[in-house]
């Protein structure tokens, strides 16, 4: 008789099922992901839209409430006309910052080189520094790309660092204004690549607008279908769900557009304080950058730190980085999670991964909805029996019950 529990018994089958369906999950993820990546020039602006009549839907119903039913379109109409102020205000207020930023690029080379010669002293590391931009002056100059003229003062000024003798005033200024500049004036760039694109912008503003007047208009028979098509429990359970993301966008973008009114400007009384430049273009910035997680607050406060070190001295500069340094802790570390905590109620691992993949699949635009779309995911996911493990992981809790909380399906504040 054989032992089936012999040295001879067969190795248990590996779970096939298993591989099978975590491999079906990664090729799923990698579609949908080309999927969203191919149809953004679509999806940016309905998603956009979705999410712009969401935090609207109130301003609606309150005008809706106080007209007669046949006059109800007002409310969708009241709704437009105060988000196109609004976009109109802000997009205002971006092309002003880009155009002081135009006027102001690029900065006088010959002032910011006599403010460095007078700070200079002999190190090497400068002296290499200076030696390699003369350098690939020269090489410019042989391959047609340079200036005429500029090999004679790259000459001289390489014999003078090949000596080993110090760099002159003069030869200073030539090197900075030759190459100094250069880098200056990339800001003027991309502000110009702004001014050059807002007709573009323009075009996109009012597409968004109008799919969020339409949705806005039609979201009421939307219900109704929903309700008919899908039985009356699921419909609950969608409808639920879109009412709680509808509420947790609303205070997404009311609370961070406050705080980064606050932010922007006590960075503005700030570097107003030590004589900085281009206020405007600071405060359009890093209210802008608010709505990204993160990264945003980095390149808002190290921005004007840069400019200080470039247009001023290095003490000013210090004093301005430290100076953003406590508002950016402050706002950033105790308001901000004290406003927003509950919320969002995302894991912060969760916001800078999500912040990464909506910005690689949508650009900028991703980047800015990263948040918002995250957590519409959540709160979704929360009211789908199959999807509340996922939900739950995106989330800063531990429990269901805590995700029942910051989800719209308790009452309490569970931690």
């Amino acid at each position: 008789m054989d032992d089936p529990t012999g040295a001879d018994a067969a190795p248990p089958a590996p779970d096939r099922d298993g591989l099978h369906g975590g491999l079906l999950l990664v090729l799923t993820l990698v579609a949908v992901g080309a999927a969203l990546r191919a149809m953004a020039p679509v999806l940016i602006p309905l998603v956009a839209a979705v999410l712009i009549a969401l935090a609207a839907m109130p301003l609606r119903d309150a005008v809706r409430r106080r007209v007669p039913r046949r006059f109800g379109w007002l409310g969708p109409l009241a709704a437009l006309l105060v988000m196109l102020a609004v976009i109109v205000v802000f997009t205002m207020g971006l092309w002003l910052a880009a155009r002081q930023l135009v006027a102001a690029t690029p900065v006088d080379a010959a002032g910011i080189a006599e403010a460095m010669a007078a700070r200079q002293d002999a190190g090497r590391g400068a002296l290499a520094a200076a030696e390699a931009a003369a350098e690939r002056a020269l090489t410019q100059e042989k391959e047609g790309n340079g200036h005429p003229g500029d090999s004679e003062a790259s000459a001289s000024l390489l014999q003078a660092l090949g000596s080993g003798t110090w760099i002159s005033p003069e030869n200073l200024r030539l090197l900075i204004e030759r190459f100094g500049d250069q880098a200056l004036a990339a800001a003027g760039g991309v502000a110009t690549a702004v001014l050059n694109a807002t007709a573009a912008i323009g075009a996109g503003v009012v597409i968004v607008l109008f799919f969020a007047f339409l949705i806005l208009l039609e979201s009421d028979d939307w219900k109704r279908k929903i309700r008919v098509a899908s039985g009356w429990h699921t419909a609950g359970m969608l409808l639920d769900a879109a009412d709680t993301i509808a509420v947790r966008v609303r205070s997404y973008f009311l609370i961070q557009g406050g705080i980064g009114l606050v932010t922007a400007a006590l960075y503005v009384g700030w570097l107003w304080l030590w004589g900085m430049d281009l206020l405007l273009v600071w405060g359009a910035i890093t209210l802008l950058l608010t709505f990204i997680p993160t990264v945003g607050a980095l390149i808002s406060g190290l921005l004007p730190v840069a400019y200080a070190l470039l247009t001023q001295d290095f003490a000013t500069a210090l004093a301005v980085g430290a100076g953003i340094l406590v508002i950016e802790q402050v706002m950033g570390n105790v308001v901000e999670p004290r406003m927003q905590g509950h919320n969002i109620a995302l894991s912060p691992l969760v916001i800078l991964v999500a912040l990464f993949v909506w910005g690689w699949l949508w650009g900028i635009a991703g980047a800015l909805l990263a948040v918002p779309i995250t957590v519409s995911l959540v709160v979704l996911g929360a009211h789908v029996p199959a999807l509340r493990p996922w939900a739950l992981m995106l989330t800063n809790r531990t429990t269901y019950e805590g995700l029942d909380a910051v989800t719209g399906q308790d009452g309490g504040d569970a931690r």
